[in-house]
């Protein structure tokens, strides 16, 4: 159960360190494109994403939504754009048309408010994210993003060095679990198994090695008895024929 709870968790380290990953990069690109390339906003794939701060289109998009604008100035009346006014980005919508001219008014407004040429307009809106921008300080950091990113990375580095210790643990010759585990884990199982069986064959050839010492020495052991043996037959026959010369020349005298 904990092994399951443990493989859980280090998954959704990886995904969060993941979308923490995407988030940094998209917020230096972001970064880079409004403080070095003196762009008015950022855009990337031909998408712009930006923080309502206002009410005026409140029951629509409220304060603190983001708002996802397609890059495009291919509109027409009812759509909620997004548009330059005076130095300024607002997103209402278009109420009249006039060829290139437009007029806007938020939802919650009473009256008209801007008018504005095709050539003011950024894109169109596409997707409100409610209450998205409690995070501003979170996705314009790149600094608070870097913390967290490199924080799920060392968790997620520890789980998989956790992971690869019970992989290593010695092998102890059961090999019941091949039959019910996955393929990741057979694989495992199976060098397992291969360093178990290397050992055991280096265990029997000492075993072979030591017996056939063990022989060797019984032999010589046994041959140095033999030669033994036979000396001290020729040396009693020996003693014998010099008796029986002894007795023969005490005879003769």
């Amino acid at each position: 159960m904990m092994k399951r709870i443990s493989k859980v968790f280090k998954i959704v380290l990886r995904v969060l360190a993941g979308i923490v990953g995407v988030i940094l990069l998209l917020s230096l690109d972001a970064w880079m494109q409004v403080n070095l390339f003196r762009k008015d906003y950022a855009s990337l794939f031909g998408y712009s994403i930006f923080n309502v701060v206002t009410g005026s289109m409140s029951g629509t998009i409220e304060i603190n939504d983001y708002v996802v604008v397609k890059n495009t100035q291919d509109v027409k009346i009812g759509d909620i754009v997004t548009f330059m006014s005076e130095g300024e980005l607002i997103t209402h919508r278009l109420v009249i048309a006039n060829g290139d001219t437009f007029v806007t008014r938020g939802d919650a407004n009473t009256a008209d408010d801007f008018s504005i040429s095709r050539g003011d307009i950024v894109g169109k809106v596409v997707l409100v994210i409610p209450k998205a921008g409690i995070w501003k300080n979170v996705i314009s950091e790149p600094k608070v993003l870097v913390a967290i990113f490199i924080t799920l990375l060392l968790f997620t580095l520890v789980f998989s060095t956790e992971e690869r210790k019970y992989k290593t643990t010695t092998y102890k010759g059961d090999l019941s679990a091949l039959k019910s585990s996955n393929k990741k884990t057979k694989k495992v199982l199976r060098t397992m198994k291969i360093g178990f069986l290397f050992k055991k064959q280096q265990e029997m050839e000492q075993m072979k090695r030591e017996q056939e010492i063990v022989q060797k020495t019984r032999s010589s052991l046994k041959e140095n008895a033999n030669t033994e043996s036979d000396s001290s037959n020729v040396q009693q026959k020996k003693i014998k024929a010099n008796l029986e010369a002894l007795k023969k020349w005490k005879k003769l005298i």
